[in-house]
């Protein structure tokens, strides 16, 4: 399981203990999953993801050094 996903994000396990969790899948189902986390330093990647527990096939994966930012709008009354 874990050089599968390495090799599919180029990168290497980082020690963090591995999970088994539930994921909402977008048909309205759960699929258990493995979840293990995935680092390269070299290119500043890091991804937490998830692996069917079942067919070992990679489901989703979180990227946790991807750019993003949010806009919070108040209105004070």
């Amino acid at each position: 399981m874990i050089p599968k996903t390495e090799a599919a994000f180029s990168g290497k396990y980082n020690g963090f203990p591995t999970g088994i969790e539930y994921l909402a899948r977008p048909d309205g189902s759960a699929a258990l999953v493995h979840t293990v986390q995935i680092q390269n330093e070299d290119v500043n990647s890091w991804y937490e993801v998830y692996i069917d527990a079942h067919s070992g096939e990679i489901l989703s994966a979180t990227d946790y050094v991807a750019e993003a930012s949010v806009r919070v709008l108040s209105r004070l009354w």
